[in-house]
């Protein structure tokens, strides 16, 4: 009998599950899926390494990147692309280092073509007082503190970074730092005095990662794949996880599974805990890989992102030239139409690529994978179901959650409060906390 089991072999649950077996825990991981990984899967498609999931990951929280260290890997700087808005048919070519979600950047959007309104807007932006309202939509900040014209710039490369509609998601959640900035001079004024952001990639790819992490666990755990779980419940002050050809019991159950997920492995024991985890909302998302021979040569790799009101079923484009002459287009979907069926999704990929590059193109060959609950939404009112959610754990000592939907947007802080759940949990099982440089 393991003291530990985890349940979900994600990121987060591989991870966890190291720092447990590293503090000599005896441990057990359990993935539904043949595949370690969960979402982020690296695959490789004419000698380039494609991301399924993440491709990259920030500096700070700085746990990731010190984990990827201690695990051998190199993490590089992530290197420049292009980015590139096409918005009432224009194409806006965004400010290198610009990341809405975190304010760096914003002041350098006074070097885009904005009406004189939306400069002068910008000008005086440090004397639009804060907002009353704590939990305002990101849709509703940006307008209020930037203008319209920028929000509809920035709308559709946000909301790729999100995965989901930035006028459902909330300000302090979603992008927690953009109202700090406000309170510290505005967001232009602000984002002069942050300092570079660092962004991280792997060179092969994030499954490198979850690689290395397999690897190390093998030698000190027990890896269950394709054992999926189908209830946690606890008795007699034991907790058991039930598979479909019986049953494992620990002293304490991390469950790293999406939201979703979560809620059912709970319905037969806990309804209030179903209840609370069927409130986190989750969007679809695909991606769909098309190869094709260009009319011109293209010299770089490019990132585009459609608003809505351009008529693409996508949200983004990214293009890549191949050393064969050949480019690889990959279209990104978010929402119910990522759910179609694969044929679907290549031919919305193939229309939207044509549409894009204003001729009929013909892929000589197309890729579709599909991650249904991939992207957690971080609407108003998440502050209040995760209290609520962690005020019905006070009742069941020994259980743990952990997952995007909890941690925030982004990799690095979705693995940070994964370490800060396992170190709670060593805490629980009075040993020390584990090590992650």
């Amino acid at each position: 009998m393991s003291r530990v089991i985890v349940v979900g072999g994600g990121l987060s649950g591989l991870a966890a599950a190291y720092w447990v077996a590293e503090a000599g825990l005896e441990v057990s991981l359990l993935e539904a899926t043949p595949r370690l990984g969960g979402h982020n899967q690296t695959v490789r498609l004419e000698g380039q390494a494609l991301e399924l999931g993440d491709e990259h990951f920030d500096e700070d929280p700085s746990t990731l990147l010190g984990l990827c260290r201690h695990l051998g890997l190199e993490p590089q700087p992530r290197p420049h692309r292009p980015q590139v808005v096409r918005w009432r048919g224009r194409d806006w070519v965004l400010p290198p280092g610009l990341n809405p979600a975190t304010g760096h950047g914003l002041h350098r959007l006074s070097t885009l073509p904005f009406s004189r309104r939306t400069r002068w807007r910008l000008a005086t932006e440090r004397w639009v007082p804060p907002a009353a309202r704590k939990d305002e939509p990101l849709d509703a900040f940006f307008c209020r503190r930037l203008g319209p014209e920028v929000w509809e710039v920035l709308a559709p490369y946000v909301e790729a970074m999100l995965g989901g509609p930035a006028g459902e998601a909330s300000t302090p959640e979603a992008c927690p730092a953009l109202p700090q900035l406000e309170l510290r001079g505005g967001l232009v004024a602000g984002s002069r005095g942050l300092r570079a952001q660092g962004q991280w990639h792997l060179a092969g790819g994030m499954g490198g990662l979850v690689q290395a992490l397999a690897t190390r666990l093998q030698q000190k755990a027990r890896l269950l794949a394709g054992q999926e779980a189908l209830a946690v419940t606890h008795r007699a002050g034991r907790w058991a996880v039930h598979l479909p050809g019986g049953r494992l019991e620990a002293e304490a159950v991390v469950v790293a599974l999406p939201a979703p997920q979560a809620a059912r492995v709970f319905r037969p024991s806990s309804p209030q805990l179903t209840t609370w985890l069927n409130q986190f909302p989750y969007q679809h998302s695909a991606k769909a890989f098309l190869l094709y021979r260009p009319a011109q040569p293209m010299e770089g790799p490019v990132d585009y992102y459609w608003a809505k009101a351009e008529g693409y079923a996508g949200t983004a484009l990214r293009q890549t030239p191949l050393d064969s002459g050949l480019v690889l287009a990959r279209v990104q979907f978010a929402g119910e139409v990522a759910r179609t069926a694969d044929t679907e999704l290549s031919r919305l990929a193939q229309q939207d690529l044509s549409r894009f590059l204003q001729a009929p193109t013909h892929p000589l060959a197309a890729w579709v994978f599909r991650q249904p609950f991939s992207r957690p939404q971080f609407a108003p009112g998440h502050t209040r179901r995760v209290a609520a959610l962690e005020q019905a754990l006070v009742h069941a000592p020994g259980l743990f959650l952990t997952g995007g939907y909890l941690a925030g947007p982004g990799l690095a802080r979705q693995i940070a409060h994964c370490h800060q759940v396992t170190r709670r949990l060593l805490n629980f099982m009075a040993l020390s906390e584990p090590q992650s440089d």
